[in-house]
């Protein structure tokens, strides 16, 4: 993934490429899940103020997140849940495409989530330094290698590993250079009212 795409586009346009670290199984246990009514509301990008992050609370311990950029719009659900006294966010579309045959496996992905105020900071595991660690480590994790195309290299890493040995990996890398470099920040979106109210689902 080239270094400009690193900084253009966040969580979710780097999705679209293929550049955030996904998970069959999800990285929390019902135990580890906590809730910050603080991050309800509307924010925005710090840097891309055309990116908006929109969290509702759908359950009691369940976000509903809405992010849209221009004209795209994608709803997932969010879970905030804390590991070793950090805190996370495990991200989850259970929505399948009618249009795609065999259904697509839906995955979780993964923020570290640095504070949540005055701003909110968060970073993905970087899918960069897993592929490189994963090439040198095979058994650092298990995990399974999606061809993308003709050469050796051209694949996606799609983690296989059942919770605990996901949660085992990430406490080993909570200080690993490199693991969770890209930053990014949001502030409220003051072109809007702050609601806070539980939705309607």
């Amino acid at each position: 993934m080239k270094k400009i795409q690193l900084l253009l586009l966040p969580m979710f346009a780097a999705m679209l490429t293929g550049c955030v670290v996904t998970s069959v199984y999800p990285f929390y246990q019902d135990k580890d899940l906590a809730f910050e009514p603080v991050l309800l509301g509307k924010w925005q990008d710090k840097d891309q103020p055309d990116e908006r992050w929109n969290f509702e609370q759908e359950r009691t311990d369940t976000y509903q997140l809405t992010y849209s950029s221009g004209t795209n719009r994608y709803v997932m659900q969010a879970r905030l849940f804390k590991l070793s006294g950090e805190s996370f966010l495990d991200l989850f579309n259970a929505e399948l495409s009618e249009q795609l045959q065999p259904p697509p496996i839906p995955a979780h992905s993964l923020l570290r989530v640095f504070q949540v105020k005055p701003s909110v900071k968060m970073a993905a595991l970087n899918y960069d330094w897993l592929k490189e660690l994963l090439a040198k480590e095979p058994k650092a994790v298990r995990h399974h290698a999606i061809p993308t195309g003709d050469k050796p290299e051209d694949h996606r890493i799609v983690l296989t590993a059942e919770t605990a040995e996901l949660q085992k990996f990430i406490r080993t890398h909570l200080k690993t250079e490199g693991a969770w470099k890209d930053v990014f920040e949001l502030k409220q979106d003051l072109a809007v009212s702050h609601d806070v109210r539980p939705s309607a689902h």
